[in-house]
């Protein structure tokens, strides 16, 4: 009896289907999907990298017709232009604009005040001015109006003395100069 009992309990259990749900074409549904689009991709890449391929070879032609059609002195020419830009990118960014000079004194110089002669270093910033004013004073207020300029660091006044006439006074001015204020902006 008991395994009539058995057969019974068996029989009693509600009878279901095993795998119906649909997972197994979602999966292959899906796996194709990925597979057309990976497809799809590499003939993507495989296309364009022909294209590159081809332009690359195209401009290598290219270049090498116009090589071909260069004369050597032209070649020449272009080596050397060549070498005196890349000179010149070097030595620009130190050229002394000593122009500015000119400006800064035609600026600030003072009506009763003349310059006679001028030297200006350019290693350290110092430019000397030799002069003649109608007074002390004279002097004393264009050192000051140098001293107002935001480039200029220092003014000493050197040498003052008397015409041979005794109508002006001789005197020597020491400015020092920031660098940056000579150099391209």
């Amino acid at each position: 009896m008991n395994d009539m009992e058995t057969q019974q309990t068996f029989q009693q259990l509600p009878k279901t289907e095993l795998g119906v749900s649909g997972t197994p074409k979602n999966l292959l549904f899906g796996s194709a999907m990925l597979l057309l689009v990976a497809a799809a991709l590499y003939l993507f890449c495989a296309g364009y990298a022909k294209v590159a391929q081809d332009q690359a070879v195209s401009l290598d032609q290219e270049i090498q017709s116009t090589v071909a059609s260069l004369s050597k002195d032209e070649v020449t020419k272009v080596l050397t232009l060549d070498s005196q830009i890349r000179q010149l990118r070097i030595l620009l960014p130190q050229h002394i604009a000593a122009s500015r000079i000119f400006d800064m004194l035609e600026q600030n110089t003072l009506p009763k005040v003349t310059f006679t002669s001028m030297s200006f270093n350019t290693d350290t910033g110092s430019l000397q001015l030799s002069g003649t004013a109608q007074s002390l004073q004279d002097v004393s207020l264009q050192a000051a109006a140098f001293k107002q300029i935001p480039e200029v660091k220092d003014v000493a006044i050197k040498d003052i003395g008397i015409t041979k006439n005794a109508s002006t006074f001789n005197f020597k001015l020491d400015i020092s100069i920031a660098r940056s204020f000579v150099l391209p902006k």
